[in-house]
Order: structure tokens, then C-alpha cells, then sequence
């Protein structure tokens, strides 16, 4: 992968580089990123502060800075640059700024150490918040929480499970309810409120125990 789109990509939270790429983005990039994105920060702090200093200077009037240096000399002239620097420090922009050069630090840090691609923080907190209206947004279309359908089967070796949400079940999926050990056979669609409809049966004494879940009825609606 060329190193300049592995780098942007890098800053993505996973969910919107999957969405970009089918493929593991390189360490590399997250590496480059990382230090570019302290190498500029930093940057943007000491041109940030030459030009806040100057500004501030250039509004004290003349006769001030002169009595500061005739009463306590040059450590006077550099107690208002210590002044400048920590009002300077306590900015938005430089408080940004300076997260972002640490971020940055960590970011090559990490993908150096472990391999492990961190996105930048303020898209990863938009990820989060996006998937959290998405999550609302399902719930909502998904209407209101209630008890499963739970119907055995005639010679009780199968039953029918009808949820108003999705389980996590699958093949390999071993579901314990009433002493009982069953497995996943197949999955349907089902009229509202109970869309989702699971079709379980007896596993095998011989069978291995997997994933086992324990499952209960009132689980959809406690959720």
C-alpha cells in the first residue's frame, strides 16, 4: 500500500477504515502519522508563541519594559517572558496543540512497540458518538422490548425461539436453557414485534460444548 494513503488512513478510527479498505492497514503509516503529526504541532506551538509574544510586547508601552529593566534588570525582562509563556500555555489552541503533539508521541509509540494502528482521538470520540445515535436509531425501528416467544416442538427435541431482538447465536453456539444443551439449526424472519426467530434443537450427547450461552427468556427485555 502506498505509505501516504496508509498514513491518512491511519488516523481513521477502525470502523471508517473498513468502510475505505477490505485489508490491515500497515504499522508504518500510523508511525509517519504519528511523527508528523508531533513534528507539526510542535511546530505550530513555537510560531504560535513568537507570534503571541510579539503581540503582547508590542502592546505593554515602552516605559513599562523600561522600569522593569532598570529596577531588576534582565531577570525582570525574562520574568515577563515566563508571563507570556504561561499564559500562552493555558490558550485553546496551544492546549490543542499540545494534545496533539502528545497524541502523536503515543500514536508512533504504539505502532512501533506492538503494531497497533491508533486513530487520532477526535475522530475516534465522532466514531464513538455516531455509533451511539446509530444504536438509538436501531433501537427505536426496532419498537419496544419484550419477552421471548419461547414453543417446543411436539417431541420436545426442537424448539422455536421468537425475539424482538437478534441473538449472537451461531452454529458453533451451544444455548442452555431449562438443564437442556440445544444448537442453532437455522434462523428466520418473523412478524413484528418478534422479527427475530431462532430454530434450536436437542445437541447431541456426543456433541462438544462451545461457546455455551445461557439463555432465558427475559433476557431481551433486561438488556
Amino acid at each position: 500500500m502506498n505509505i501516504f494513503v496508509s498514513t491518512f488512513l491511519a488516523f481513521l478510527p477502525k470502523k471508517y477504515r473498513e468502510a475505505l479498505v477490505n485489508y490491515a492497514i500497515p504499522s508504518s503509516g500510523a508511525v509517519l502519522g504519528g511523527i508528523l503529526e508531533t513534528l507539526t504541532s510542535v511546530g505550530l506551538l513555537i510560531h504560535g508563541y513568537q507570534s503571541f509574544a510579539t503581540e503582547r510586547l508590542a502592546a505593554l508601552p515602552a516605559s513599562v519594559l523600561m522600569k522593569a529593566g532598570e529596577k531588576g534588570g534582565e531577570s525582570a525582562i525574562m520574568g515577563f517572558g515566563s508571563i507570556l509563556l504561561l499564559e500562552y500555555t493555558f490558550q485553546f489552541t496551544t492546549l490543542v496543540l499540545l494534545f496533539l503533539t502528545v497524541e502523536g508521541a503515543v500514536r508512533a509509540i504504539a505502532a512501533i512497540g506492538s503494531g497497533e494502528v491508533l486513530p487520532t482521538f477526535p475522530l475516534q470520540v465522532l466514531a464513538f458518538l455516531q455509533g451511539k445515535l446509530e444504536a438509538q436509531g436501531r433501537e427505536v425501528r426496532l419498537g419496544k422490548r419484550i419477552r421471548d416467544e419461547v414453543q417446543f416442538a411436539p417431541n420436545g427435541d426442537s424448539l422455536q425461539i421468537a425475539s424482538c431482538r437478534p441473538k449472537s447465536w451461531t452454529k458453533l453456539t451451544t444455548i442452555s436453557y431449562e438443564d437442556q444443551f440445544y444448537e442453532l439449526i437455522t434462523t428466520k424472519a418473523g412478524p413484528a414485534p418478534r422479527q427475530f426467530v431462532y430454530i434450536l434443537r436437542k445437541k447431541p450427547l456426543s456433541g462438544v460444548i462451545r461457546g455455551l450461552y445461557l439463555y432465558h427468556p427475559d433476557e431481551a427485555v433486561n438488556d
